[in-house]
């Protein structure tokens, strides 16, 4: 066996020095370069709450991947997403650093960022159940291992003088951001922005998946300025411990909507038709010497030592439906009082035996707990409201709970004449009623809800949402004249495109008039609380069900045809200005 070695012939191949790249570029760099924008600035912008107990990592991957595509197909949402939970961290931070500035003698806990505020609303702080009820202490919660702690029970906390203490290096050590990524999107970003308004200046043609990919680079922009200061794929949260947990935690997991029976498996709306433990009992006051009211319909600091003395009581007659009301207390008379069972702060029906002893045993333990965390804490106390006398004063109240923005003008359409003098004194107790509010999650929800601290009407956010849409159509419309390989591609792209933008505005003006109008804003709130159904109602589920269709295919389009038109473009299209092939860049 022989191995032949060939001479190199120099003088075929001379040396050359610099050289430009060819005035040009192919498909698959076009193909390429977008898919690289697209990834970098979706999968980098999208900062997730923290996953549930016991999710493995594949799932949270999986569930990064399944926002990374909604990040594609709609990422106006996800900007809408971002805001809400900016314009939360940052209520929370003013909230802690007003209550620290009320609380002067109060001892020092490390000072509380916007990264903290981050951090809590994304699930970071919980009540491990498991932890809670070891030892000596009964169980008294039930199907849950841990609660997360929202941002609206974190400023309860803070009102209470129990934040916990965590320095802002700590958190931000968990967190797995990588601001590399972000730099190389960035370089990415201003490269095929540059190259695009160059494209244009000089009357070469555009792809329509570059117009698609400009539209997610801003998105993805506005995304890294909300989200900035936001921790990033965080694993564990921060247990909360302490003598103060189990009072706590009773109360905030009575006030929420993880102790309704009835919950709501959806993330959007999961609001509605939920009653809360703690919006069906009623916390009672002895009135041996109450002193006179100051008028407020809150439980006012006249009344604070008195009530540190309460005790809770079921507000519903035996076999009456939760939504309704009695007019008389269920226990009416002082000698019904005495033989209630009231040495532990519970006074809950005693004449059947429980179907389930070990859940009675934990509702007794829970309705203690919470008696005390009431009796305790003052801020707890500053919740409570004397009991409506009528069905309007309950449906007020729990509107007004579902949306705290809600306009003045719409108030007055609820409100009783009689709201504020219903607190009348019967049989020797006056009857408190302490107001729901989500103060504790089992899981953390990527999906903005109640949990977050709202400072801004509903419609207002409604109209924004709407507007983003209308920007993102608006983006693509501007396509108008780009060459698609089909007249029948071209007309699709601009009616899906009119379409996104005319759906925006049309919602946009809903949601205005709606936040202007109070008879429209109390219609879309019957409409979406379905106490009661109208032909009319039925018709708008239609109506809305179609549009709603119409748009998701129409952003659908979008997005498959910026890839489908790259089998034929302008010949334009694969040239490119010679500065723009020297520019460093991914593709």
């Amino acid at each position: 066996m022989s191995l032949t070695i060939e001479s190199f012939n120099t003088t075929s191949d001379p040396l050359v020095g610099f050289t430009q790249s060819p005035n040009g570029r192919g498909t698959l760099t076009i193909l390429f370069s977008c898919l690289l924008t697209l990834s970098l600035c979706v999968w980098s912008a999208v900062h997730l709450d923290l996953p549930r107990h016991g999710e493995g990592s594949t799932q949270y991957t999986v569930r990064y991947l399944k926002w990374s595509v909604l990040g594609i197909f709609g990422p106006e949402l996800l900007i809408w997403i971002a805001w809400r939970q900016y314009i939360s961290a940052r209520a929370l931070t003013s909230a802690v650093e007003q209550t620290k500035r009320n609380e002067k003698n109060a001892p020092q806990a490390p000072q509380w960022t916007i990264v903290h505020s981050f951090y809590s609303g994304m699930g970071g702080f919980v009540f491990d159940l498991t932890d809670v009820e070891s030892g000596d202490c009964p169980s008294f919660i039930p199907g849950s291992s841990r609660l997360h702690v929202t941002s609206r029970g974190m400023r309860l906390l803070a009102q209470c003088g129990l934040l916990p203490s965590i320095s802002k290096s700590e958190i931000e050590d968990k967190s797995k951001s990588d601001g590399s990524a972000k730099f190389i999107c960035c370089i990415q970003v201003v490269w095929i922005v540059a190259q695009t308004i160059t494209r244009l200046a000089v009357g070469l043609s555009v792809s329509p998946l570059e117009i698609n990919t400009i539209g997610h680079v801003a998105c993805a922009l506005m995304m890294y300025a909300l989200w900035w200061s936001k921790p990033r794929w965080i694993r564990e949260p921060t247990v909360l411990r302490g003598e103060w947990v189990h009072e706590i935690c009773a109360f905030m997991y009575m006030s929420s909507q993880v102790s309704s029976e009835r919950q709501p498996q959806r993330d959007v709306l999961r609001n509605f038709g939920v009653k809360t433990e703690l919006a069906g009992l009623l916390y009672i006051v002895e009135n041996d010497d109450t002193p006179s009211r100051s008028g407020s319909s809150t439980a006012g600091s006249d009344s604070t030592s008195l009530m540190e003395h309460g005790r809770l009581q079921s507000r519903y007659d035996r076999g009456s439906q939760p939504d309704a009301i009695s007019k008389q207390p269920r226990v009416s008379t002082c000698s019904e009082l005495s033989q209630q069972i009231l040495s532990e702060g519970y006074a809950g029906p005693t004449s059947q035996a429980p179907k389930d002893v070990a859940l009675e045993a934990m509702r007794r333990a829970r309705w203690k707990y919470c008696c005390q965390a009431l009796q305790k804490y003052p801020a707890l106390r500053d919740r409570l409201k004397h009991r409506e006398r009528t069905a309007a004063q309950l449906r007020f109240r729990e509107a007004l709970q579902l949306y705290p923005g809600m306009p003045r003008e719409v108030q007055q359409l609820f409100e009783d004449a009689h709201l504020e003098d219903a607190a009348v004194a019967t049989c020797d107790k006056i009857e408190w009623v302490c107001s729901s509010e989500e103060l504790v999650v089992d899981r953390p929800r990527d999906w903005p809800g109640d949990d977050l601290i709202l400072h801004m009407q509903g419609h207002l956010m409604g109209v924004i949402l709407w507007c983003a849409s209308t920007v993102y159509g608006a983006i693509h419309l501007a396509g108008w004249n780009e060459h698609f390989p089909t007249i029948i591609e071209s007309w699709f792209w601009r009616g899906s495109a009119a379409y996104i933008v005319l759906s925006g505005l049309l919602w946009s003006t809903f949601n205005l008039l709606g936040h202007l109008s109070p008879t429209i804003w109390l219609y879309w709130y019957n409409l979406l609380a379905a106490e009661v159904r109208k032909k009319s109602h039925v018709l708008i589920y239609i109506l809305s069900g179609i549009g709603g269709t119409l748009y998701v295919v129409a952003r659908i389009y979008l997005v498959a045809e910026s890839f489908i038109s790259l089998r034929a473009l302008p010949r334009s299209a694969y040239d490119s200005p010679s500065w723009v092939l020297t520019v460093p860049h991914l593709s």
